[in-house]
């Protein structure tokens, strides 16, 4: 086997999505998890700009400001980073943690970033989209009815923890002297 065909074996067999993508914005690799996972084909994916095939857009995701493009950052910082989206797939809203990783050679500007998708809608529970908030406490309905902290249910859904603190204008609101 030839080191290329090997790559390409490892490539096509990481159970996860993955994209390889260019400073254009262009993908120029997609393993199978991301044909299958994206329900799209080779020739669907590749040679066609990230934002096309993840968000059925026109233009860049991080054009319209309303979303961190992970794979720009990637390339602005040279470092991996990770990002929240939802994307549509077929008929469906997904979660995705997105991981984009540089292909960093050390030298001259990063060309490529692979693009790993996850899928955390069940881990977080938002299947359609809409978490259940008390309109007062602001405590979160689980899917057993409970009613949780919202601390308590993204802890409990994430392993996340979380340090109190005061913003600036609650700051002021508390304590106006």
């Amino acid at each position: 086997m030839k080191p290329k065909d090997g790559i390409r074996k490892i490539f096509d067999n990481v159970s996860a999505p993955l994209l390889l993508i260019d400073r254009n914005y262009v993908v120029v690799e997609a393993n199978r998890a991301a044909h299958s996972y994206h329900g799209l084909t080779g020739a669907e994916i590749v040679g066609r700009p990230c934002f096309a095939s993840t968000h059925d857009s026109d233009e860049p995701c991080w054009r319209s400001g309303e979303i961190a493009c992970p794979v720009k950052e990637a390339f602005e910082s040279r470092k991996r980073v990770r990002a929240i989206h939802k994307h549509r797939i077929g008929d469906r809203v997904v979660v995705e943690e997105i991981v984009a990783t540089p292909l960093d050679e050390g030298a001259g500007e990063i060309d490529y970033v692979v693009e790993e998708f996850r899928d955390v809608t069940e881990l977080l529970e938002l299947r359609e989209g809409i978490l259940p908030i008390c309109a007062s406490c602001k405590k979160i309905r689980s899917v057993d009815g409970s009613w949780l902290r919202i601390e308590a249910y993204i802890h409990e859904h994430t392993g996340a923890d979380f340090s109190h603190s005061l913003c600036p204008e609650c700051f002021r609101q508390q304590y106006p002297e």
